[in-house]
């Protein structure tokens, strides 16, 4: 058999043209989606045509575009995935300690988290210094209406503070509930994209070649849905995608298969379950954030401003029902604070109305100050009901422990984000677009289609002569 000739020849040069124009197609794709951060730079894979036998042996015959190709490397983009999820648990998590600080009154130095006196000009603090000098400043003139006055004033000022602390703690632990149950109801709508995006891909592939658009959306669902939770996925034999959030397999061959449900307990706190009820434990993702905030730091802080609430209630009224008021009558019945936390705390309003029931003495003698002095003297006396500790030493303690926590979240975000950076570098480097490259790209098939045109321009020449030398 003879070679190509001038009509087959001419024939290669028209398929180069084609490889040519389609790699100079692409070349501008990749440019047009240079700022796209969620795009996988493609290229066309050119392989040699199918060689022709001759009796000199077989004869290229040109080029042809084998397949369109996307570059991503697979490690990469899960391994992103699996940061992502850590990160987001991470701000979330700094988030709401934030809003929590808010709450508080008071911007907690992450630099000095020491328990003491460095928080004793601040909020609870700053009210139980103020209480403890007025008593002090009582038991100096136990019959002067002013000063009980004042020491009234100070009691309630500082039961409003806890009131008010307490409140906004609730408030916010309710807020971030509703968050936990509007990212519930986000990862069943991401869950359902995902799934729908395979499911794209395989039907796309199966007709019409490579779907690697519908593959860049479903890689950044897959990272949106791993800020929620923790996620893993799998592929069988066929390429179908498997999706597990937290073990649990929720997408299996591009169908969604289960889903995830709000679980409730009954104090209307809100969890992640499965569909059948049963409970997912949680190991990264915003969501799990949100519930470690809720149902620890906040739920420490308040269960601590209640102990100390609980301790001052108990141990001033404890003494003040032992003494007796400025009519010399004792009422072993009568508190000075009404309530049991800090929820509730509040000063007699008996005592408000009149300071004069104020029960400071410990005898019926005018001018003695002995339940008073024990009452002040309670501003440095250790608790044993609060860990040994004097009241503000404990709510140092109390915001120190909050303030550890806050700084250890920090410096954990700030590691994690470092490490995402440097994964999306790692990738960017892999599937991120050139510029350069892609304008040399495009002149390397502006040259490989101008020399293919040329080919056909002298192939057709000679087939022009050759017809003339018959004539």
């Amino acid at each position: 058999m003879s070679g190509l000739g001038l009509l087959g020849t001419m024939e290669m040069a028209r398929n180069a043209m084609q490889t040519a124009r389609q790699g100079a197609e692409i070349a501008g794709h990749n440019l047009a989606n240079a700022s796209n951060p969620i795009y996988a730079r493609q290229r066309v894979k050119i392989s040699a045509a199918v060689a022709i036998p001759t009796d000199k042996g077989p004869q290229g015959s040109g080029s042809e575009v084998a397949r369109l190709e996307q570059i991503r490397d697979y490690a990469i983009d899960k391994a992103l995935v699996s940061e992502k999820s850590v990160t987001a648990y991470l701000e979330a998590k700094q988030r709401q300690l934030r809003r929590a600080e808010t709450a508080l009154g008071q911007t907690i130095d992450r630099q000095n988290i020491d328990a003491g006196e460095s928080y004793s000009q601040y909020g609870v603090a700053e009210g139980l210094t103020g209480l403890f000098n007025s008593f002090q400043a009582l038991s100096a003139n136990p019959t002067s209406t002013a000063e009980r006055q004042t020491a009234l004033f100070n009691a309630q000022k500082l039961s409003d503070k806890f009131n008010a602390l307490d409140r906004r703690l609730t408030d916010l632990r309710k807020s971030v509930n509703e968050e936990v149950s509007d990212e519930i109801t986000n990862i069943n709508v991401k869950l359902e994209e995902v799934a729908y995006l395979a499911a794209s891909i395989g039907n796309t592939e199966l007709v019409e070649g490579a779907a690697n658009e519908v593959r860049d959306a479903m890689q950044h669902s897959l990272e949106e849905l791993s800020q929620y939770v923790n996620i893993s996925t799998s592929t069988n034999g066929d390429g179908k995608l498997s999706v597990f959030v937290d073990g649990v397999e929720m997408v299996t061959a591009n169908a969604m298969t289960n889903s995830v449900q709000l679980a409730t307990d009954a104090n209307g706190m809100h969890s992640l379950a499965e569909a059948n009820g049963d409970p997912i434990e949680l190991k990264s993702g915003s969501l799990k954030g949100l519930i470690d905030v809720r149902d620890n730091s906040i739920t420490d802080l308040q269960d601590r401003l209640n102990t100390l609430a609980t301790s001052l209630i108990g141990q001033v009224n404890s003494l003040h029902q032992t003494g007796y008021d400025l009519t010399g009558t004792n009422d072993n019945t009568r508190v000075f604070f009404t309530g049991t936390n800090a929820s509730d705390i509040s000063v007699n309003s008996d005592l408000i109305d009149d300071p004069r029931k104020l029960q400071a003495a410990s005898t019926a003698e005018v001018g003695d100050n002995g339940v008073i002095r024990s009452i002040a003297a309670l501003g440095n006396t250790v608790v044993t009901g609060l860990g040994s500790m004097t009241f503000s030493e404990h709510y140092g303690n109390t915001i120190s422990r909050f303030g550890q926590d806050m700084a250890l979240t920090d410096t954990q975000l700030k590691d994690q984000h470092a490490v995402q950076t440097m994964l999306e570098k790692q990738r960017d480097s892999v599937q991120g677009v050139s510029i350069d490259e892609e304008v040399a790209n495009l002149v390397i098939y502006q040259r490989a289609f101008q020399a293919s045109a040329r080919l056909i321009t002298t192939m057709d020449k000679l087939m022009g002569d050759v017809i003339n030398m018959q004539r």
